[in-house]
């Protein structure tokens, strides 16, 4: 479960956009984030999506995107043309009766294929009307998904909702929110659907599976959301959308409350819907030409770092691509001793982590407005130190909680951990 927005031009500080998502995914699906060149391919080449052969395009652009490890597509990224996209899944009432493209191949495809927002709508509209949406989207499951998103670009973002073969298309005013449920009624722009005498079928009416949605608490998410960035209307900038993406609420909270996925920044908890957490975030900022995203490329954003990421300018090497069992020497699973540790003790430790954490986002994200104007020499050493750093922050709360004793009170918290620890042969003490 997963939750996506965005602030356009007049909402922002900036007078940039700014995309950012949490990728909600199982406990031990990993996340790997890497950046794809520019490509050429021949004519009647084909690519393997998840579940199928399509034809591939003559050129693919550069981009950068986070992805679970056992699927073809991403869960949010962005292109070398600005174009950014968080993905959703949503849950309607279509039967899934063949294998189709799926929610996450859409995703990549439009960072692959796409130079603005309005591409992207024509691109899905085409995907789907060839091929269909459907085959299987869960690790360890067989579940189908719909899916949603919000495309941002240069200087507007429109939300797109599908449902099987069909679609709706809503353009973004101001600022804008997702969640895992449907927002278009009959206030489309653009869709699949046919009107009638002057009148606009309501796409999510017509179409949502209301019960999923309620399960996985889609309304609630989409309206705290919404709510964060109302409120910093006219002033959201990079600092503002890493807080929403650690977002829990106001008040007191630990990660064993509620039966319902109903929090911004998700933690797993033995519950049957609640089974998920954040493994990855990623926040797009472009303004104008100017693009960059910043990146955890780790789970827990409350206790991960962003860190910046460039065009044409190498990331660092994170080892090999994480598998659901434990990979060592893949960036992911190394941070998982310091958000599994942390996990057990939320209320003490947390606080503190995302304290010194926080302060040094601070700095990458002020030296940054002047790093991003400079030439590629200059943006590689600060990818370089800001990893570094990063990495340092890391390694120094690893070292200092490997000194305590992991012990998780709650005995069911405990035995979802162990349950986990255990499936990805995770050597936690």
């Amino acid at each position: 479960m997963c939750d996506t927005f965005v602030a356009l031009p007049e909402a922002t500080a900036t007078g940039g956009v700014l995309l950012a998502k949490n990728a909600d995914t199982e406990i031990n699906e990993a996340q790997h984030v890497f950046k794809m060149p520019r490509r050429q391919f021949a004519e009647g080449a084909q690519v393997r999506v998840t579940h199928m052969l399509i034809p591939q395009v003559r050129e693919t652009y550069e981009y950068v995107i986070d992805k679970s490890f056992w699927l073809y597509g991403g869960e949010i990224g962005l292109n070398e043309h600005g174009v950014a996209v968080g993905n959703e899944a949503v849950f309607s009432t279509r039967p899934s009766d063949k294998d189709g493209v799926i929610l996450i191949d859409l995703l990549r495809l439009i960072l692959e294929r796409a130079r603005t927002r309005h591409e992207a709508v024509d691109l899905v509209a085409a995907l789907l009307d060839r091929f269909g949406q459907g085959g299987n989207c869960e690790l360890r499951g067989n579940s189908h998904f719909d899916g949603s998103f919000i495309v941002s670009d240069r200087d507007g973002a429109v939300v797109i909702e599908t449902a099987g073969k069909d679609w709706a298309a809503r353009e973004v005013t101001g600022l804008g929110s997702i969640s895992n449920g449907y927002t278009i009624g009959s206030d489309w722009d653009r869709s699949s659907l046919p009107g009638s005498n002057g009148s606009r079928p309501d796409f999510g009416d017509l179409v949502e599976d209301r019960e999923k949605t309620r399960c996985v608490g889609a309304a609630e998410r989409q309206s705290m959301s919404h709510g964060f960035l109302e409120a910093r209307r006219g002033r959201i900038d990079v600092r503002a959308m890493a807080d929403l993406l650690r977002y829990t609420g106001e008040g007191d909270y630990d990660p064993m409350q509620g039966e319902f996925p109903v929090r911004i920044c998700m933690h797993a908890a033995p519950y049957p819907h609640r089974l998920w957490q954040a493994t990855g975030a990623l926040i797009a900022d472009v303004r104008g030409e100017d693009a960059m995203a910043w990146v955890t490329a780790t789970s827990g954003p409350d206790v991960s770092i962003f860190k910046p990421v460039f065009f044409g300018v190498d990331l660092p090497d994170l080892g090999p691509m994480p598998t659901e069992s434990y990979t060592p020497g893949a960036y992911w699973w190394r941070h998982e001793f310091l958000h599994r540790r942390a996990m057990a003790d939320y209320r003490n430790l947390v606080p503190e982590i995302r304290a010194d954490f926080e302060a040094l986002e601070d700095d990458f994200f002020a030296a940054a407005e002047i790093v991003r104007r400079a030439g590629p020499g200059e943006k590689q050493a600060f990818v370089s130190d800001c990893w570094r750093r990063a990495d340092e922050a890391s390694a120094a709360w690893v070292a200092k909680l490997e000194r305590r004793n992991y012990f998780v009170a709650d005995s069911a918290y405990r035995a979802m951990w162990k349950t986990f620890n255990d499936a990805a042969s995770f050597p936690l003490a």
